[in-house]
């Protein structure tokens, strides 16, 4: 992960909170999390975050799940 991508997936997911200032974010050794979004991102959205390197925990890498936040490793 890079500093433009991980700056670009999360102003992706920004847009998608109803609340883009709240506490949707945490951290675990080397791995960011945000929150599952309260609106679901189009198709390529998903897309581009996936080409950034983010990923969501519990959902395969060909299905999106909106109720799944996104991670992604630095």
């Amino acid at each position: 992960m890079t500093i433009a991508g991980l700056i670009e997936g999360a102003t992706i997911l920004r847009d998608y909170y109803d609340n883009p200032n709240g506490y949707h974010v945490g951290a675990e050794h080397d791995q960011i999390f945000l929150w599952a979004t309260q609106r679901p991102l189009p198709p390529e959205k998903v897309a581009r975050m996936r080409e950034l390197g983010w990923f969501q925990s519990y959902a395969d890498e060909d299905t999106y799940d909106p109720e799944d936040g996104w991670s992604a490793f630095v």
